[in-house]
């Protein structure tokens, strides 16, 4: 009898010990299949083209007249003459603000905004809660660009013969004032401020031998840029490959890189702290119509004559030049973004996202004219602006 007891034991806790194995066992392999199954249905999801969209929400917005509409971060920004407001992916108001310009420019970055009354002194820079400080520039304003901190570049004319530039601070303070030498690079065309607010990328035009001849300047806000001469700033002037090609936009597509946006070419050059001054240069094959950018990819929507037939074709790179993928187009494109991994184009008649390296996501016609278009964060979720009619769709059904 004690050596049935012994046994019965001995069983007993063999039993309790291999339990808690076999119950691991389970746990890890219905991970793996909950694992599995997430990817499969996300590859599945990834490669799927719907066949049409469900509104979400609906919302009329102010000002049914803008000038321009850019994105901002969480959401969207529109301005007009007579104020500007942005909007979150779901409609709501993240700020707003009044006031009167007869030819507002703007720019944004990240949460931050600047927006100034070309030819005139009035300049706006909105911290994305609702506060803004409002400057009085020292001359007519031309262009503004600024940083993801605030740090808002303006580019001014004295109305003489020279043009200035001040960056300010976030909060109106300035910060460095400087004039362009016209004698030396040219007239200023467009400039571009890095997200950290310390570099400085300029394109100039001036003319010799009756051509029109382009020279780009970099200039370094920090430590770097002020060893450099006593200047301000690193200044380089570039002279371009093809010396008629006007560069008029200028983007830091990253912080530590710059694309040079012309005519016949891009240029995209590395500048850490001082630029690389041999840069990479992409010929267009084709007229560029539309470009676009984020901090992976740089595209173009492009026409090409074959004969008398004319075809649109989007070509896509990374930030370092190489050549993603080209794709031809069925029609033309007035709005052309890439984000994410999507590039979305859209018009008056229809709206087109395709994944990038991918299938297409979405293709068909609309009912009103899209003016914007940008993905939310929730996946085959996009807001559609059509005029002044916020939209807020789900893509839906499959082909």
């Amino acid at each position: 009898m004690e050596e049935a007891t012994k046994q019965v034991t001995k069983e007993y806790t063999g039993e309790s010990r291999f339990r808690p194995i076999y119950l691991l066992i389970v746990a890890v392999v219905l991970v793996i299949a909950g694992v599995v199954l997430g990817l499969w249905i996300k590859r599945r999801n990834d490669r799927r083209t719907y066949a049409a969209y469900d509104v979400v929400k609906m919302k009329t917005l102010p000002f049914t007249m803008v000038n321009g509409t850019l994105p901002i971060r969480g959401g969207v920004m529109r301005y007009a003459r007579d104020g500007a407001e942005a909007v979150n992916q779901n409609g709501e108001s993240l700020w707003n603000v009044s006031y009167n310009m007869a030819n507002p420019v703007a720019a944004t970055c990240g949460k931050y905004a600047a927006i100034g009354d070309a030819g005139s002194v009035s300049l706006y820079i909105l911290d994305g809660t609702g506060a803004f400080s409002n400057v009085t520039t020292d001359f007519a304003i031309v262009k503004v660009a600024i940083a993801a901190n605030g740090e808002t570049a303006v580019l001014m004319d004295d109305g003489k013969k020279d043009y200035n530039i001040t960056i300010y601070h976030a909060d109106g303070k300035r910060v460095v004032d400087m004039k362009t030498d016209t004698e030396v690079n040219g007239f200023p065309v467009d400039l571009a401020i890095s997200e950290d607010g310390a570099k400085l990328a300029v394109s100039h035009a001036y003319f010799e031998d009756d051509e029109i001849r382009s020279t780009i300047a970099f200039y370094n806000f920090g430590g770097v840029g002020r060893s450099y001469n006593g200047l301000v700033g690193k200044a380089m002037s570039v002279k371009t490959k093809y010396p008629d090609n006007l560069y008029a936009d200028v983007e830091f597509v990253t912080n530590d890189r710059v694309a040079i946006f012309g005519d016949r070419e891009m240029l995209l050059y590395e500048m850490d702290e001082i630029p690389n001054l041999t840069p990479k240069e992409i010929e267009y094959t084709g007229t560029p119509r539309r470009f676009a950018f984020s901090d992976r990819y740089i595209g173009f929507l492009s026409e090409r004559r074959d004969g008398g037939r004319i075809q649109y074709v989007v070509t896509m790179y990374d930030t370092n030049g190489a050549q993603v993928e080209t794709r031809n187009m069925d029609s033309y494109y007035s709005g052309f973004r890439i984000d994410g991994g999507d590039v979305i184009l859209y018009s008056e008649a229809a709206l087109y996202i395709y994944r990038i390296k991918g299938n297409d996501k979405y293709k068909s016609s609309v009912s009103k004219a899209v003016t914007y278009c940008f993905a939310t964060d929730q996946d085959n979720s996009f807001v559609l602006i059509c005029d002044n009619q916020f939209n807020r769709i789900r893509l839906i059904g499959e082909k």
